[in-house]
């Protein structure tokens, strides 16, 4: 009897580790860019975005194009880029906490 309590309560704990990571992982999705380039424009950080909207756009010989759109809606909680650097291809330029 008690061997199975001990195996219930540890099953119960992994349970309960494995739901708080995941949790974590699940909220915090970081936003890659698809070009190489200038950054000409950035969002802000706090701003709510919904999925498709621009994050992120750099300058091409046509202009200003989309580097980074948003995956999932939800709010801006961290951005890793500036107005005028350069980033590349698969840099993580923003953060966004998903609802």
């Amino acid at each position: 009897m008690r061997k199975v309590m001990k195996i219930g309560l540890a099953a119960l704990l992994a349970i309960g580790v494995l739901g708080t990571i995941y949790g974590y992982a699940a909220t915090a999705v970081p936003q890659k860019s698809v070009l190489t380039g200038r950054v000409v424009s950035v969002v802000s950080p706090g701003t709510t975005v919904k999925e498709g909207d621009v994050l992120v756009t750099v300058t091409s010989l046509a202009g200003p194009v989309p580097a980074v759109r948003a995956d999932v809606d939800g709010v801006v909680k961290e951005v890793l880029v500036n107005q005028g650097e350069n980033i590349e291809k698969q840099d993580t330029a923003v953060i966004i906490e998903s609802k």
